[in-house]
């Protein structure tokens, strides 16, 4: 087949242009003049000097050659022989159509070959070798090979031998007659090699009246005995000794040349540019942005470059059968930065540790502490890290950050969403938002100088400095806020332990509910598996009602239709779940309700200047609304089942400061 590499339409100059190009790359092609006596010999000649098949020549001529009559006049094709690459086309439409060949095309294509014969003079006798044509060619005719036996003054011919192997075509010399045998007439043969000694050349005289013609033994005979005893070409013998080249150089012997060794290499299994962007494609088709896969993450035993151990040289030979040595590949050594290890007798790196994996001078390098320089933007995409991730700058609006470790963020973060395995903290506040963004979550505790319009969850303690403004924040433990403008307005704030500021709600009565004394995560799992039994419970009483009805139908009519009967089936089978799921939902919220009604927490709530009215405070059940400011401080805690105050107490140093 052919392969297109372009189709378009052109003008003159620009198809000069194109023929321009292509002249030039001709040029820079290997190329070769050679001779034969037919053009199939000389293209093999050509194919051995050019070391390709013979289907991948194209050819100039430069000489038309000659059979002769009765070998009078007879004159070799002359040719320059060059590799095929391509071909050049030009339509009536104008235009131009570049198109490389193939190595499917030259299989394809048939070639016509007229059927040959060859005449060889030995010292008993005239031999006759005939080959057949391919493809359609014409077959040899008698009288051709008669002329060329009377112009080598062959006698004796032999007919009933010589029509034998015309008719059988079947490339085997054969004897066919006799003649007056001149040894002093044999061809002459000299031979030349390079003085790099990788090609041996031969060049025969042309045998006189009776002498006799050169075997590819001849040949390889004389070779040895002048030493040339490696890279024979046994294609070029046999050529020759059917289609002799006379007076001229005819390659027939190759050395073999070194070939050094490869060196050592290694093999990344990571990208190694930290600069090189993939984008990612969403579901719809569409391309993220901001994930922009900077970061390549690695776990711990995974593999991140293997060397390709050096190979060894394979030693050459001159057409002497001297010995060229090669050298073989050198090795290296894989360059080994942090949190990495050689494993598999020094081939193989794996990371000894989860993280952020580079190539820093060369060496791999696995970061476990992932340092964004700046802000987390468009320039960044989103972040995600196996371990501890510290932005220097603030994360903006819209960009997500996650990491197994800690999260430390020197500046603010926006309307983003915020997940860390351990602790989260943000030096200069969180913004949050409506919708999408605005989640922020850690497995330890979250600490801020404040929180704004944000959904915060802590598997610890949620410590801000300044205050919380409505937010939902959710604390395993608690929910402390200690300094000169520690206030918390507005929101749903959860805490198992302790919700502590200096001022509760604000002077124009915001809504702010704090809920302490139960695990609040515990209360959320508890409301869903409620709200999902209320489903099911739903499902149940429509899935049974549609049964009641096919049934009573089945007993009036005592056979059913052949879809009614499918469905009701299909009802049955779901009836039978559905009773299953509500059994196992049951056990769920039981024990829930049992963890949740056991645990020892009493929970307080304090505030060390103030609590204003709309202040609405939970321990465990119980609720109090404050209607009536208090203008001092003041702690909530649970007794003998009511909620009453308490001298306040304060915070404990030590629960605001951050422990690693």
């Amino acid at each position: 087949m052919l392969r297109k590499e372009s189709c378009k339409m052109l003008g003159q100059d620009q198809f000069q242009d194109i023929m321009r190009t292509l002249s030039e790359k001709d040029k820079e092609r290997r190329s070769v003049i050679v001779s034969g006596s037919t053009i199939e010999d000389a293209l093999g000649q050509a194919a051995i000097e050019l070391g390709v098949p013979v289907r991948r020549l194209e050819y100039e001529l430069l000489e038309k050659g000659k059979r002769g009559f009765i070998g009078i006049g007879k004159k070799n094709f002359s040719m320059t022989v060059y590799e095929a690459e391509r071909k050049i086309a030009r339509t009536a439409g104008g235009e131009v159509i570049l198109e490389e060949l193939e190595d499917d095309d030259f299989e394809e294509k048939e070639i016509v070959r007229d059927g040959d014969f060859t005449v060889r003079l030995s010292s008993d006798g005239a031999y006759l070798k005939v080959s057949p044509p391919e493809n359609g060619g014409t077959p040899v005719n008698e009288d051709d090979v008669l002329k060329e036996l009377h112009f080598r003054v062959v006698t004796d011919i032999n007919m009933e031998r010589l029509k034998e192997c015309v008719s059988n075509a079947d490339s085997v010399y054969v004897k066919v007659g006799d003649f007056i045998y001149n040894p002093i007439n044999d061809a002459r043969i000299t031979v030349e090699v390079t003085e790099d000694e990788m090609q041996a050349f031969i060049e025969v005289m042309e045998p006189g009246p009776g002498g006799a013609d050169l075997t590819s033994s001849d040949i390889t005979s004389f070779l040895r005995n002048n030493n040339v005893v490696f890279g024979i070409l046994e294609e070029a013998l046999t050529s020759f000794e059917d289609h002799p080249v006379y007076n001229k150089p005819y390659l027939i012997a190759k050395a073999e040349p070194p070939v050094n060794g490869r060196n050592a290499s290694i093999s990344y299994l990571f990208e190694q540019d930290a600069s090189h962007v993939k984008l990612k494609q969403k579901s719809d088709g569409s391309v993220d942005f901001k994930e922009l896969n900077l970061i390549q993450n690695v776990v711990k035993g995974q593999p991140l470059a293997r060397k390709i151990p050096p190979e060894a040289g394979k030693d050459g030979r001159t057409v002497y059968g001297k010995y060229i040595p090669a050298k073989d590949g050198t090795d290296l050594q894989i360059g080994l930065g942090k949190n990495v290890s050689i494993t598999d007798n020094g081939k193989t790196v794996i990371a000894t540790a989860s993280g952020q994996v580079l190539l820093l001078k060369g060496k791999v390098t696995v970061e476990t502490v992932l340092v964004i320089p700046g802000d987390v933007n468009a320039s960044t995409g989103n972040v995600n890290g196996l371990g501890t991730v510290i932005i220097k700058g603030n994360v903006e609006d819209g960009f997500q950050v996650f990491a197994q470790g800690n999260i430390e963020v020197n500046g603010f973060v926006g309307k983003s969403n915020l997940q860390a395995g351990g602790d989260l903290v943000v030096k200069r506040g969180i913004n949050g938002g409506e919708g999408e963004f605005g989640k922020i979550s850690a497995g330890k505790s979250v600490w801020s100088s404040f929180i704004n319009n944000a959904s915060v969850d802590a598997g610890e303690n949620v410590v801000v400095s300044d205050g919380i403004v409505n937010a939902h924040v959710n604390a395993a433990g608690r929910v402390l806020c200690k300094g000169k403008r520690a206030r918390i307005v507005g929101g749903v704030l959860q805490a198992s332990e302790e919700i502590n500021a200096a001022t509760l709600g604000s002077s124009g009565g915001a809504e702010t509910i704090l809920k302490v004394g139960y695990d609040p995560k515990a209360k959320v799992e508890l409301d869903e598996l409620i709200k999902r039994q209320e489903e099911l419970d739903k499902e149940q009483n429509e899935t049974d009602r549609n049964l009641q009805g096919l049934m009573k139908q089945k007993r009036s009519r005592k056979k059913l239709s052949a879809e009614k009967e499918a469905l009701f089936i299909e009802l049955r089978q779901r009836h039978n779940d559905l009773v299953d799921e509500m059994e196992r939902l049951k056990e769920s919220i039981e024990h829930k309700e049992e963890y949740l009604s056991f645990l020892q927490l009493q929970g307080k709530i304090s505030a060390s200047k103030n609590v204003n009215s709309g202040v609405k405070v939970y321990i465990k059940d119980e609720e109090y609304e404050v209607s009536n400011p208090f203008d001092y401080p003041v702690t909530f805690i649970l007794e003998d089942g009511f909620i009453t105050t308490a001298k306040y107490e304060d915070i404990a140093e030590e629960d605001i400061q951050r422990r690693d």
